[in-house]
């Protein structure tokens, strides 16, 4: 039997939560045993498990790098006696952390890769054995920049049993994190302002979370639309709303393939971007509005007509839950999942191999 360590940072945590589940019990039926790493809360409250009969073991992510060797050498010891096969890692927090415990317990490497600075990443980083990528395009960025270890691509798990679309008699907004780039924050957050001023019964709900979250609220009290919007900087409280609501807006022209951007097309949301460069689901007046960063005439635009005309909102949002429905299969994902972990225990020679998730 495997036994796989998972080390997970806080972000990580909070935002892909539901899918990590998913990939921990579809390994557990698997067969694969598990020992859980998770980075400990800032609150000191009790931290959820990822699976209920896999107590954590919680530990400060990032650490001090005058104490990096010293975490890494103590949590070795004790995962030593468990005969740990792997390490699998999500999170950058996690990152220093996972390579050190397996240079410490000497198993292979899996890297979670879900973000186009992490492909940069990736190609400096030879110490790793797998890559997984998020989405098909992740993938296809992965293999042309990196020379060592094994790709697979394997989609986060959508669990869709508990959907339930609420009546869309009031329309409602849901934008996620804009990034790091502060004008491209600026010309969203005067777009929103704009389309307020249109459509006051638009319920909009705005994602704050990470190192942007303090300019962000800034941008949002100097537009005076705090008391307009609804700010969240819990996942538990975003999760559900994105598969519920009318529009999601993602604008961070870094194209991350977070799971809640399936989520939510699974759900029946209308998706616009600012960019298709990781979720290759994104496809331009398909299923989804791509449009240029930083044009906040254009996204007001594009807002507003969607809220004007409802059938093209569910002619995307239509197609977009078919194709994501397709992709994101719980079985399939699952599948490519223990596929990429399993074969992990045994690094695979050079040159790359590229497992893809079965369409």
């Amino acid at each position: 039997m495997m036994h796989l360590l998972m080390v997970i940072d806080g972000p990580r945590l909070d935002d892909d939560r539901r899918p990590l589940q998913h990939i921990a019990r579809g390994l557990r039926d698997a067969s694969v045993e598990q020992t859980h790493i998770l980075a400990a809360p800032e609150d000191q409250q009790a931290i959820e498990p990822l699976l209920e009969d896999v107590v954590p073991i919680e530990t400060e992510m990032p650490v001090r790098w005058w104490r990096r060797g010293a975490q890494a050498a103590t949590l070795a010891r004790q995962l030593e006696p468990q005969s740990i096969d792997a390490i699998f890692w999500s999170g950058d927090a996690a990152t220093v952390l996972a390579h050190d415990l397996a240079a410490h317990l000497e198993v292979p490497l899996i890297g979670d890769v879900w973000r186009l600075d992490q492909v940069e990443r990736a190609r400096r980083n030879p110490w790793v054995d797998t890559w997984i990528a998020r989405s098909e395009r992740v993938g296809s960025l992965l293999r042309d920049a990196v020379s060592h270890g094994t790709l697979v691509t394997a989609r986060p798990p959508v669990d869709t049993t508990a959907m339930a679309r609420l009546p869309d008699t009031r329309p409602t907004l849901v934008v996620l994190d804009p990034g790091s780039r502060t004008r491209d924050a600026e010309y969203l957050v005067e777009a929103i302002a704009q389309l307020l001023l249109e459509r006051p019964d638009l319920e909009t709900f705005f994602e704050l979370q990470g190192g942007s979250s303090q300019r962000l609220w800034r941008m949002l009290q100097q537009a005076d639309l705090l008391e307009r919007v609804t700010v969240l900087d819990q996942m538990g409280s975003l999760t559900p709303l994105v598969a519920e609501s009318s529009i999601l807006v993602a604008p961070d022209p870094s194209g991350p393939a977070r799971s809640l951007i399936p989520l939510s097309m699974c759900g029946g949301t209308a998706v616009v971007a600012a960019s298709s460069a990781c979720e290759d689901l994104l496809v331009h007046n398909e299923t989804a509005l791509i449009l240029n960063p930083g044009d906040s005439a254009a996204w007001a635009a594009a807002l507003g007509s969607l809220l004007s005309d409802p059938p093209l909102r569910q002619r995307l949002a239509q197609t977009g839950r078919t194709h994501a429905l397709k992709a994101c299969r719980a079985e399939t994902a699952i599948a490519a999942w223990i596929t990429a972990i399993t074969s992990s225990a045994e690094p695979a020679p050079y040159p790359i191999v590229n497992t893809q998730t079965t369409r």
